[in-house]
């Protein structure tokens, strides 16, 4: 998933509905990007994203001052028109990227000038647009984005082994990656998951292999359903969620793109945090602990079999869990004292679902990781406090009001 869990798009875009229509010049971008990065890298994929959102933010609170700019505040340009330098901004940080599609860039950005008919505003938008792009990009050119192998550890109870289906392991490298917001993400480390044979480990999994089987006369049809929902989608559906909720509260441009870029730093910042952790420790995953050489004794099971397919890391902490924590904190801020409820359309399934609050959407999403068959339970709870931790960094320090 890109933006958290994919799902969580819908739930964006429902709140934008009510956003006037000037909104629209912050949600087409948002909508167009992933279209844009779809034979880009994948591994540049959030990061893009994220600076794109950046570059929009910047833009517009450069027009109307209201925030704390990410990085260097450049000088305002009262004068300068919203749509021009939101379009410049996102133009120049997306067709920056590798693979990225640049007839469809070239196109959103014809069409978010067609009513620009002030002349010189409409310059002085695109130089702005360009500045901020052109500054973020420079901040953040180091970043690396090539393949990292795990270091070499010998096989042992405890100890990852990726499933056959798999070749090598994913997103190693991002743990090298500076973070955008939050200061350091070794200071999130939760220390080492339980050890194996533990009272936690063998209550964690027995309760993954009753309820997180395939085949599983346990679980409830409703879990399976949240199960399924939560591990597929596209990552559109967030967007559509944030914009959903942004429309209810009536927020301007510049307050959706701060959402926007709120959400997708502490999504990435998250990343890398629980990256380096699960290199650090390696833990085994259920199919490992079940199935695996060093398979627990007594609940061994050389048929079982997750619902969803085992990803390609490790198990601890679980990043579904962190992305549930990481979301409900940051939507609980957003969403105010709003009774609406969160709204999410997950549109690989054509399916809806809703919750009352942010907490319950969260805690849903975490719940899935078990019941799907690919988490502990320890590592699903140790990942939502640590997204709810970096998600309050990241609101307590990034884009904060001016006095």
């Amino acid at each position: 998933m890109s933006r958290i869990p994919r799902a969580a798009g819908a739930l964006l875009l429902a709140l934008l509905a009510a956003l006037p229509v000037h909104a629209d010049i912050v949600s087409d971008w948002a909508e167009a990007a992933p279209k844009v990065l779809a034979k880009s890298p994948r591994s540049q994929l959030l990061h893009t994203t994220l600076l794109t959102d950046l570059a929009m933010f910047n833009a517009l609170n450069a027009i109307t001052p209201r925030y704390q700019a990410y990085g260097l505040a450049p000088a305002p340009v009262p004068d300068a028109s919203p749509e021009a330098a939101v379009a410049s901004a996102a133009r120049v940080v997306l067709g920056s990227v590798p693979g990225a599609d640049q007839a469809l860039i070239d196109k959103t950005y014809e069409a978010s000038l067609k009513g620009v008919t002030d002349a010189a505003a409409r310059a002085k938008g695109v130089a702005l647009g360009r500045r901020v792009a052109l500054a973020l990009l420079s901040v953040r050119a180091d970043d690396s984005f090539s393949r990292v192998d795990p270091p070499k550890i010998e096989p042992a109870p405890g100890i990852h082994v990726l499933t056959p289906e798999h070749k090598q392991e994913s997103g190693v490298g991002s743990a090298r990656m500076k973070p955008f917001g939050i200061k350091d993400s070794a200071a999130f480390d939760p220390g080492p998951p339980p050890a194996v044979g533990s009272a936690v480990a063998q209550r964690d999994l027995a309760e993954v292999k009753a309820l997180g089987g395939r085949v599983s006369t346990q679980r409830t049809g409703e879990q399976s359903v949240i199960a399924l929902f939560w591990n597929s989608g596209e990552g559109e559906d967030a967007v559509a969620m944030l914009k959903t909720l942004a429309e209810q509260r009536k927020a301007t441009p510049l307050e959706f793109a701060r959402m926007l870029a709120l959400m997708d730093m502490a999504d990435l910042d998250s990343r890398i945090v629980y990256t380096g952790i699960k290199t650090k420790y390696r833990h085994w995953r259920p199919y490992n602990a079940l199935r695996g050489a060093f398979a627990d004794a007594k609940l061994r099971d050389a048929s079982w079999e997750p619902l969803i397919h085992t990803p390609p890391n490790s198990d601890y902490p679980s990043g579904g869990a962190v992305g549930g924590g990481t979301l409900a904190t940051l939507l609980t801020s957003f969403r105010g004292d709003s009774p609406a409820p969160l709204v999410w359309v997950n549109t690989a399934l054509s399916m809806t679902r809703s919750w009352p609050t942010p907490e319950a959407m969260g805690q849903e999403l975490a719940n899935s990781r078990v019941w799907s068959g690919v988490h502990f339970r320890n590592s699903v709870d140790v990942g939502y406090r640590l997204g709810q931790k970096v998600a309050e960094e990241v609101l307590a320090t990034q884009l904060r009001p001016l006095p």
